[in-house]
């Protein structure tokens, strides 16, 4: 990734720097510092945010790039002597499993938030909403014969060994897909429907786990596989780039879950990080994440453009406390399961 600092920021922006770095950090002077930022997303999402908020408070930020599983490992390993100073990422439920890893933070700006993305745990931050869906390379899919509506369309015997997925023990996308599927398939996360569900699934992927969650969306785009299990901001990247690609909501339900950023407790430059929380959920971030990324903001007021509302897609409804509680059972029965096939 080239250097983020680099990139020129737009003369609108810049007419907000001194204003921003006054209100920011609770008025303590951050320009000049560095600021370690942990991050899964995508280079879009970086480059979109990082050089304005680079250029409204002066401060510099250092990027970390790998998958949230990779990243929360790094961080735990390193609570002795924390390097890093922001989580800029991942979904909530992972946020939660990992709380003692926070330092509580509620910004000024959560007030403005729409009530599902309010901070209302004090550790983490929701910035947007990420669904799960379906990636499905078009003319992949012609060439095949098959038609995707569905996680039942997943289970078509063309499509054996066509399936890109993650890992659902490493990687916050593909857990949420895991949790997804057993919800809008089985109704609850221990339904023997929801399970015997993934075990076919399993089957069908025939031995291929993608590394990482960017990497099963880029493998869809280029016809390697017919149809990746991915999120919507990255599915809509490609889908702007041109690629025969189109985002297929299944028809048993998506879950639109939160991402999140948190501040690392012990973390070098905490007032950098509280400014950098702002920035995220402040009207000018949640504008630049709707109208220059392909994440769905959670700001009232803040709409998104390119993508149908929630109301036109069927959805379901994930139970955080549960899922959060249960993770680790989760993804062990998981693990099991594909074990038992490998």
């Amino acid at each position: 990734m080239p250097s983020l600092t680099k990139i020129a920021a737009t003369a609108f922006f810049a007419t907000t720097v001194s204003l921003f770095a006054l209100a920011s950090a609770q008025g303590q002077e951050i320009s000049g510092t560095t600021l370690v930022v942990y991050t899964p997303n995508e280079e879009g999402m970086l480059q979109s945010l990082i050089p304005v908020f680079e250029q409204n408070t002066g401060v510099t930020v250092q990027l970390i790039t790998a998958g949230t599983g990779e990243l929360y490992s790094r961080i735990r390993s390193e609570a002795g002597n924390p390097q890093g100073d922001v989580m800029f990422g991942g979904g909530a439920a992972q946020a939660a499993v990992n709380s003692e890893l926070w330092q509580d933070y509620v910004s000024p700006e959560d007030t403005a938030m729409v009530e599902a993305g309010k901070n209302a745990t004090g550790a983490f931050t929701p910035y947007q909403a990420d669904g799960s869906n379906l990636l499905v390379n078009t003319e992949a899919a012609a060439a095949a014969g098959v038609e995707i509506t569905s996680y039942a369309d997943l289970l078509q015997p063309e499509l054996k060994g066509k399936i890109a997925y993650g890992d659902p023990t490493a990687s916050s996308s593909a857990f949420a897909q895991l949790t997804n599927m057993l919800k809008a398939v089985g109704g609850d996360y221990e339904a023997q429907a929801g399970w015997e569900y993934v075990t076919a699934l399993i089957d069908q992927l025939d031995g291929i786990s993608i590394g990482s969650s960017s990497q099963v969306a880029a493998d869809v785009a280029n016809g390697e596989y017919i149809v990746g299990l991915t999120y919507e901001p990255l599915s809509l990247n490609f889908v702007l780039s041109g690629a025969p690609v189109e985002i297929v909501y299944p028809s048993e339900g998506a879950a639109f879950l939160p991402a999140t950023v948190e501040i690392i407790k012990g973390g070098p430059n905490q007032p950098a990080a509280e400014a950098f929380i702002d920035f995220v959920i402040s009207e000018e971030g949640q504008t630049i994440i709707a109208q220059e990324t392909a994440g769905r903001p959670l700001r009232e007021g803040v709409e998104k453009p390119g993508l149908p509302a929630l109301a036109d897609i069927p959805t379901v409804q994930e139970d955080g406390p549960y899922v959060a509680e249960h993770r680790e059972e989760i993804v062990g029965k998981y693990r099991s399961i594909l074990e038992a096939r490998s």
